[in-house]
C-alpha cells in the first residue's frame, strides 16, 4: 500500500533532520521529533528508546491505546524508510522488566503490590484488580489511573487495548475461589490463558471446520434488561406506543458461525473485518451466494489471506464476513470471483476490527 502524502512527507522531513535529531538532548529530541509529528501524523506519538550513549535509537509509535489510530500506526512504520540512528516499531512494546513500581503525587505502587484475576469476556480477557496495601478512598482513583499505566506496561499496547475487555476493581473475599496473580507476573498468565483457556493457537485452521447455526429476530421488542416482550398482534410505533400488526415488524434472520476461527480470532494481521454481501432473495439466489462466499473463503483461508467467520441471511440478502491480512489484497486475490455475474449487485465493506467484534456479536451464543 501506498502511504498517503502525509506520512511520507513526515518521513521526507525526518530523514533530513535525522543527524540533527540524533544530536539533540534526549528531552529535546523527543519534543522536537514530536513537533515534526504533529504536521502529519494526528494521534501519534512518537518515544524514543535507547541509551544516552547509543550509537542507534529506537522510535516507538503510539497512539496511547486508542484503537482508532492503531492503523495509521501499522502504516506510519510500514512507510519508514532505512534510517542511519533510528529503528521504527510500531506500539509500545511490553516491558522487559515487569517487576517495577510508579509514583504519582505522593502514592507509589508496585506491580507486585496489585493482584489481577482473569475471566472470560465475549472473546476478550477480563480482569479483576485489587491492591495489596491499604489504598484510602481519597487516593482510590488515583490508584486505578496506575494500575491502568501499569496494565499497558507489563502486556504491552496493543494486547492491552485489544485482548482485555472489562476491568473491575474489587475487594476480595476471604474465601472466594479466585486465583490471584501479581501484575508482575501477570504476562505470562495472561498468553497461557489466551491460548489453553481461550484456545487462540494463532494457528490457522485446517480439515472440515465447525459451524454452528442459529435463527434471529431483528427489530424485537426488549424490556430494560434486553430480553424479548411478547407483542401478540402488535407492534412499537415511533413514539413507543403500540400501532399496529407486528407480523411484519420482527425480521427473522440467520446466522452461521465458523467456531474453528477461535484459534486466529483477534491475531493481530487479521484485524480488518470484510463483508461481502448477495442478493439471496430466492432458493436460486441463495445456492450461488452461498457458493460464491464459500469459494472466497477457501481462496483466503488456502493462502493464508484470511478466513470466513460467519455467514447472516435476512431480507433477501447473503452476509459473509471475513479476516483478512489486507482488504485491497483480498480484492485482488478474489477479482476472479467478483467478476462473475452473481457478484454484479455486491456489497463490501471493510473496517478496522481487531477485536472481532463482527464475530463475537454472535460466536458468544454458540461457545
Amino acid at each position: 500500500m501506498q502511504p498517503t502524502p502525509e506520512i511520507a512527507s513526515f518521513w521526507r522531513e525526518f530523514a533530513v533532520q535525522e543527524a540533527a535529531f540524533f544530536q539533540l538532548p534526549p528531552a529535546d529530541r523527543v519534543e522536537q521529533i514530536n513537533a515534526l509529528a504533529s504536521q502529519y501524523l494526528h494521534g501519534v506519538t512518537l518515544e524514543v528508546l535507547g541509551a544516552p550513549d547509543a550509537t542507534r535509537l529506537e522510535l516507538v509509535l503510539t497512539a496511547h491505546g486508542h484503537i482508532e489510530f492503531f492503523p495509521l500506526l501499522s502504516q506510519v512504520a510500514g512507510a519508514a524508510p532505512a534510517l542511519e540512528h533510528f529503528g521504527v516499531t510500531a506500539f509500545r512494546a511490553r516491558s522487559p522488566e515487569a517487576d517495577f513500581s510508579i509514583q504519582m503525587d505522593g502514592l507509589e505502587l508496585s506491580t507486585s503490590e496489585v493482584m489481577v484475576a482473569l475471566e472470560q469476556d465475549d472473546g476478550r480477557v477480563a480482569l479483576e484488580l485489587h491492591f495489596k496495601p491499604e489504598v484510602s478512598e481519597a487516593l482510590a482513583e488515583q490508584a486505578r489511573h496506575m494500575a491502568f499505566i501499569m496494565l499497558d506496561h507489563v502486556l504491552g499496547e496493543y494486547d492491552f487495548a485489544v485482548k482485555v475487555g472489562a476491568i473491575d476493581f474489587v475487594t476480595p473475599a476471604p474465601d472466594a475461589p479466585v486465583s490471584w496473580t501479581p501484575l508482575s507476573a501477570l504476562a505470562q498468565v495472561f498468553d497461557t490463558f489466551w491460548v489453553e483457556t481461550l484456545g487462540r493457537t494463532g494457528i490457522f485452521p485446517t480439515g472440515e471446520a465447525h459451524w454452528e447455526g442459529m435463527e434471529l429476530q431483528f427489530n424485537c421488542a426488549v424490556d430494560d434488561s434486553g430480553n424479548e416482550i411478547e407483542l401478540d398482534d402488535f407492534a412499537w410505533g415511533d413514539d413507543d406506543t403500540v400501532t399496529e400488526d407486528a407480523s411484519d415488524a420482527q425480521e427473522a434472520g440467520f446466522v452461521a458461525v465458523n467456531l474453528s476461527a477461535d484459534a486466529v480470532a483477534m491475531r493481530a494481521d487479521l484485524a480488518t473485518a470484510w463483508t461481502l454481501d448477495l442478493p439471496a432473495a430466492d432458493e436460486g439466489a441463495q445456492a450461488r451466494a452461498q457458493a460464491l462466499q464459500d469459494q472466497a473463503g477457501m481462496l483466503l483461508q488456502q493462502m493464508h489471506q484470511g478466513l470466513m467467520v460467519l455467514t447472516l441471511a435476512k431480507e433477501g440478502r447473503r452476509q459473509a464476513l471475513y479476516y483478512v491480512v489486507d482488504e485491497a489484497l483480498a480484492r485482488q486475490t478474489l477479482a476472479p470471483l467478483l467478476a462473475r455475474p452473481e457478484a454484479a449487485d455486491a456489497e463490501i465493506k471493510a473496517s478496522f476490527d481487531p477485536a472481532w467484534s463482527g464475530y463475537f456479536e454472535y460466536a458468544g451464543y454458540l461457545a
